[in-house]
C-alpha cells in the first residue's frame, strides 16, 4: 500500500539525480508559474466580471454634465482594469523564457562532467560518460517541454482576457 504512495517521489528522485541539480530549479521555477497562470484563469473566470461591473456602476456615480471630465473618469476606470488584467501577465512570460536558459545551463553543467569524466578516464569508457550526457540531455529537455506548455497556457490566457474583455467593456463604449 505505502509502496504506491511513494512511487511517485521514488521516479522523481531518480529524474533529479539522472538529470542534476538544475531539475530542481526547473521544477520549482514550473510550480510557481502554473501557480501564476491559474491566479490569472481564476481572476478571469471569477472575479474580472464583478470587476468591470463595479467600475462601472462607480464612473456611473462620478458622471457629470462636463462631457471631458466624463471621458477622463472613464479613461480612469478603464485604465484601472487593464491594469488588473494584465497582472503577473509578463511574469509569466519571462519565466517562460526562462526555462529554456535554465535547460541550457544543466546541459553545460552536464557536458563539464562528461568532459571530468574523459579528463579522469579517457575516452574510452562510454558507460562512464553516460551519466554526464544524461545530465545534458535531461534539463534541457524538460526547459523546454516546461517552456513549450506555459507558452500555450499563456497564448490560452490572453486570447481569453481579450475575448472577455472585449464583451465586458461594450458596456464603457456605450456611455
Amino acid at each position: 500500500m505505502f509502496y504506491y504512495i511513494f512511487l511517485p517521489f521514488t521516479f522523481v528522485g531518480a529524474f533529479i539525480n539522472q538529470g542534476g541539480y538544475v531539475l530542481i530549479v526547473l521544477f520549482i521555477v514550473a510550480l510557481y508559474m502554473w501557480f501564476l497562470i491559474s491566479e490569472r484563469v481564476y481572476f478571469y473566470k471569477f472575479e474580472m466580471k464583478d470587476l468591470i461591473d463595479n467600475s462601472y456602476k462607480s464612473f456611473l456615480k462620478m458622471k457629470g454634465h462636463n462631457d471631458w471630465i466624463n471621458s477622463k473618469y472613464k479613461r480612469m476606470h478603464i485604465a484601472e482594469i487593464n491594469l488588473l488584467k494584465n497582472k503577473n501577465i509578463n511574469q509569466i512570460k519571462g519565466l517562460v523564457a526562462l526555462c529554456p536558459l535554465l535547460g541550457l545551463l544543466g546541459t553545460v553543467t552536464g557536458m563539464i562532467e562528461v568532459f571530468d569524466v574523459m579528463a579522469y578516464t579517457g575516452t574510452g569508457n562510454p558507460r562512464a560518460m553516460a551519466s554526464g550526457v544524461s545530465k545534458a540531455t535531461l534539463p534541457t529537455m524538460t526547459g523546454l517541454v516546461i517552456s513549450i506548455s506555459g507558452l500555450f497556457a499563456i497564448t490560452i490566457v490572453e486570447r481569453f482576457i481579450q475575448d472577455k474583455t472585449n464583451k465586458k467593456m461594450v458596456v464603457f463604449e456605450n456611455d
